[in-house]
């Protein structure tokens, strides 16, 4: 039960997908620009532009090389592994626990 507190932190792969923490910052993105057209057009054109490179940027790494890809993560194989460690460690101190047997004084 331990080891289930300190493990990992949890992913979004549970989460719901509006919730991702990209929405945040995507509307974020849009009120900033969105103030910066009202201040001044141009600079709003531009900053939209580049937010445009940098969202693009994004979707083809993660396309690409990310989530996205269709692959398994590689901290997702991380955890099974380490929960595979943690079986095989319980199931090892189960049984050399049972060998030792149940009475303090026979240890002895």
């Amino acid at each position: 039960m331990i080891e289930k507190v300190f493990a990992m932190p949890v992913s979004s792969d549970g989460v719901s997908y509006w919730v991702s923490p990209k929405w945040l910052v995507l509307a974020a993105v849009i009120a900033a620009d969105g103030l910066l057209v009202s201040y001044d057009l141009r600079l709003g054109i531009a900053a939209l532009v580049l937010s445009l490179a940098a969202a693009l940027a994004w979707a083809y790494l993660s396309l690409r090389y990310g989530a996205l890809s269709g692959q398994p993560s590689v901290r997702s194989s991380l955890l099974a592994r380490a929960d595979h460690q943690a079986a095989v460690r319980r199931k090892a101190a189960n049984a050399s626990a049972a060998q030792q047997g149940a009475d303090p004084a026979e240890r002895a």
